[in-house]
């Protein structure tokens, strides 16, 4: 990389319904995203989990001599998404409307002592698009914000991810028992 701010970008994939996007760089100031699906089970739903941690430690070096960046996982952000979130993130990654919400201001979310802004929306500076997580406890004490910055590619293939798992969220067990 020439530029030492330059953004380094990594998936990792699992056959364990996981999927990992981080994005570190050399000021210690990226962040990590990843999705878990969990299909309907029982009474449950299915759905999607969320999960935003800030980088903790720089990656620095050359190609050859690099040390991996860190991500905060214990401190992380997570957020479940449900099929009417996955298809509002649909909306906005498809570019049939700008950003997360009917007021395009989020998806907000209350669970127990918290409430949570989730956010995506296309983003006008920087090809991709932006998502960002914001918690606060009842008291407005911020607990957690992070951005992260969704690149074209990884649009599509999150896209086709949630997509393919629209079915299986609402009929997974269904089709199941089924056959």
């Amino acid at each position: 990389m020439s530029d030492t701010n330059e953004t380094t970008t990594q998936a990792t994939y699992s056959n364990q319904g996981q999927i990992a996007f981080y994005h570190a760089n050399s000021k210690g100031s990226g962040a990590a995203l990843r999705f878990e699906f969990k299909p309907p089970t029982g009474r449950r739903n299915g759905c999607f989990f969320m999960e935003m941690a800030q980088q903790k430690t720089p990656a620095i070096g050359a190609a050859k001599n690099r040390t991996a960046a860190t991500f905060d996982w214990e401190h992380k952000a997570t957020v479940k998404l449900s099929f009417m979130d996955v298809c509002e993130t649909l909306a906005v990654l498809q570019q049939k409307q700008p950003s997360l919400g009917s007021n395009g201001k989020g998806l907000y979310h209350v669970n127990g002592e918290m409430d949570t802004l989730i956010g995506l929306r296309t983003n006008t500076e920087r090809e991709g698009f932006t998502v960002g997580i914001s918690r606060k406890d009842k008291q407005g004490n911020q607990i957690f914000k992070g951005h992260f910055l969704l690149s074209p590619t990884e649009a599509i293939g999150l896209e086709a991810i949630f997509s393919a798992a629209l079915f299986y969220m609402a009929f997974g067990q269904s089709v199941a028992e089924a056959a």
